[in-house]
């Protein structure tokens, strides 16, 4: 009796191993229905994008797979037979994009338009409902970065009241840039996203939280769980494509060290004429690459116009450049920000984000007299207002 108890156990055990070992490809949904909600439907203006695009893949590998017209009701429907199970991503009205695994069906809740009078593109949190702990997972990756952006909309809005508070005492301001949760935020952020890849090591959907690592920063950490996420999965082809534009940005990243000469930019100011970045050899300059559409981007000018105003007769300038595809939206918001100093519109975004090493806007790079790379800012840093306070001095 005892000797087919122990066969049994081995023939269970056996069941088992076989299951934890099943490829991917064999974890596919037969179909995949995706069903939403948009409340703000594009204005008359834009009424052509009132569709939803369906992406299948991460990065410069995401293939279109299809689209559909969203309702006057702003309701949608799609349904597809994946292929292979991973990662799939909707466009919805050019506005907003909702995330999720092609193993279980989903529900999606979204803006659309945004109604704002600052409107930002992939702003506000899209809701996307599934069984499957693949896609929760990346909901709470979102999700953590929402409520990040939320945050640091409040503290912003803190450190401009303690600058408008300054003619009465500094004392609050002083805190705020040099000890305030304004100064240690993206460390934070950046501890809680580890976090949740090392509590999730054997979900396949760890890839997408791997994207949203700086891997610039966190090469160590991000290539040793990519190694491990596809020793899990072979087949993951999502993981492969990750593997391979990390190390197309690492050739990048070498050329864009510390000390190193910043790449070659000539392009075209509002009326045509070429700029070339050597033609500001002798200052030190802020090259700001930053969008219309961009709401971090707009709410840095402020604080870029003061650096200017505070270090312009020491030999300091701003080059902005627009990474725009709508040449009347860049105009528009030139017009509207009345910014001081030089701009240019890049001929090609896609290549001009991946030629500078760029994964969010605004991103900052300061280069000194001689054009070479002092440092990269991901987003305004207060380190940049230290940075030029080195240099120059105190005024």
């Amino acid at each position: 009796m005892q000797q087919y108890q122990h066969k049994a156990i081995y023939v269970l055990l056996t069941i088992a191993l076989l299951f934890c070992g099943v490829p991917l490809k064999a974890q596919t949904a037969k179909t995949l229905s995706i069903k939403g909600k948009v409340t703000f439907l594009n204005p008359d203006i834009f009424k052509k994008y009132n569709l939803v695009w369906l992406y299948k893949g991460i990065g410069k590998g995401k293939k279109l797979v299809d689209s559909v017209k969203v309702n006057a009701d702003g309701t949608f429907s799609l349904t597809v037979k994946p292929k292979a199970s991973g990662l799939y991503q909707l466009d919805i009205l050019k506005w907003q994009t909702a995330t999720f695994w092609s193993d279980q069906n989903v529900s999606i809740s979204a803006r659309g338009y945004d109604t704002a009078r600052t409107k930002a593109k992939n702003s506000g949190f899209v809701l996307v409902q599934s069984q499957s702990s693949r896609t929760q997972l990346i909901q709470t990756a979102i999700h953590q970065k929402y409520m990040a952006d939320q945050e640091m909309e409040l503290l912003t809005g803190e450190m401009l009241a303690a600058r408008n508070f300054m003619k009465k005492d500094t004392t609050w301001y002083n805190y705020l840039r040099s000890n305030g949760l304004i100064m240690q935020k993206a460390k934070f952020e950046l501890q809680r996203l580890k976090q949740l890849i090392g509590a999730n090591s054997t979900n396949p959907a760890l890839v997408y939280l791997l994207n949203m690592l700086p891997a610039d920063k966190e090469a160590d950490f991000f290539s040793a769980e990519l190694a491990r996420l596809i020793v899990q999965y072979p087949h993951l082809e999502e993981a492969r494509q990750l593997k391979k534009e990390f190390m197309e940005q690492n050739a990048i990243k070498n050329a864009l060290k510390k000390g190193s000469v910043i790449p070659q930019i000539v392009y075209s100011d509002p009326s045509g004429k070429k700029v070339d970045i050597s033609g500001f050899k002798g200052k030190y300059v802020l090259i700001d690459f930053w969008a219309s559409w961009c709401g971090p981007c707009r709410k840095a000018i402020p604080e870029i116009k003061e650096l200017y105003e505070q270090y312009k007769t020491k030999g300091f300038d701003v080059l902005s450049v627009s990474v725009d595809t709508d040449i009347a939206a860049w105009k528009k918001a030139m017009a509207e920000e009345n910014m001081p100093w030089t701009q240019v519109l890049s001929p090609d975004k896609n290549k001009t984000l991946a030629d500078f090493m760029i994964v969010g806007i605004p991103t900052l790079y300061l280069i000194d007299r001689e054009g070479k790379i002092v440092e990269k800012y991901t987003g305004f840093s207060a380190g940049l207002k230290s940075q030029l306070q080195a240099i120059f001095g105190t005024l």
